[in-house]
């Protein structure tokens, strides 16, 4: 298969306006509802639990009847690495990183407001500016947390895991190393929490970043236009997973392109797509089950050798 793909594929009027309008309406549908609950004071968990279990209910659907590639669809031992991903780095880390950081900023928090006779966070406006604002500040440092892990050798060890994959689909939005995890959720939570940001800022801002992560992996056909200025979607997304560095060292952002667009990491080819070629480019050996990307970090040069031999013996083949 070529590397590129220089011509769109066409599809019928009713097909291309799902992959148009599939996204926006959904995840614009998913904030109405955090927005509403909120205001219904909805128990946290079980609104969050049902948004996404919508959201995930239209994901599966689509991505089986509209997929950007049909043999993303075809699972490669995968699903089960995947799953204890979610669980540990999807749920399990999260929670504790944000127990821990409530805990620990409560105090900072009060002795910070003391100092400067004012609180830090501007929770007068309204809960859509709040939002905003929440974005802006946890997604910078995300961009810069994401954007090193590509270029400092011991940061990429921790995130390699998430780029190991040989396609995308909504499950590994969360193939994630817990360590890479910890640190990313202490960079975004923490910031957003240390300035003051409310529960009900925190709950939005989460309802934002877990749609758009599923939507960002997913595989269907999905084509934002000018909206792909605002969000990191899947469209500029594949692009990152690519084999080639020179596409894969771009589009950091993991909710808001904002920060690529300000610090020149866009990467986004008019005249093409993203090809179905996904993956690490250099370690063909990097270990393909939970425990073993667990393991990674800490045997590198033993995984970088493996793949050493194995590209010496298919050359030594005839």
């Amino acid at each position: 298969m070529d590397s590129v793909q220089t011509n769109e594929r066409r599809h019928p009027p009713l097909r291309d306006a799902l992959s148009f309008l599939l996204f926006p309406l959904t995840f614009g549908a998913s904030l109405a509802t955090a927005f509403w609950g909120i205001a219904a004071e909805v128990h946290r968990g079980l609104l969050l639990a049902g948004i996404l279990g919508v959201v995930l209910l239209l994901i599966t659907i689509f991505e089986r009847v509209h997929p950007e590639h049909a043999e993303w669809n075809q699972a490669r031992g995968d699903v089960g690495t995947d799953l204890v991903h979610l669980g540990i780095s999807g749920l399990l880390v999260p929670r504790a990183v944000e127990a821990a950081i409530v805990v620990a900023v409560a105090g900072a928090l009060s002795l910070l407001a003391g100092l400067i006779g004012s609180p830090l966070w501007p929770s007068s406006a309204s809960l859509a500016m709040q939002l905003v604002l929440a974005l802006l500040v946890s997604q910078f440092f995300e961009y810069w947390f994401h954007r090193l892990a590509h270029t400092v050798p011991l940061l990429w060890r921790l995130h390699a895991t998430h780029h190991s994959p040989g396609r995308l689909y909504w499950l590994n939005a969360v193939r994630f190393h817990p360590l890479d995890t910890a640190v990313s959720v202490t960079l975004s939570f923490g910031s957003v929490t240390l300035l003051g940001a409310s529960e009900e800022v925190l709950v939005v801002l989460s309802v934002w970043i877990a749609v758009h992560g599923l939507f960002q992996h997913c595989n269907i056909r999905l084509r934002l236009g000018p909206l792909n200025w605002i969000f990191s979607m899947a469209e500029l997304h594949r692009w990152h997973h690519s084999p080639r560095l020179d596409e894969a060292n771009n589009n950091f952002g993991n909710n808001i392109l904002l920060w690529d667009i300000i610090f020149g990491t866009v990467y986004w080819p008019r005249d093409r797509t993203a090809d179905s070629a996904v993956g690490l480019h250099d370690m063909p050996s990097f270990p393909q089950h939970y425990l073993g990307q667990l393991a990674s970090p800490f045997r590198w040069k033993a995984i970088e050798e493996e793949g050493q031999r194995t590209d010496s013996a298919e050359e030594a083949s005839p």
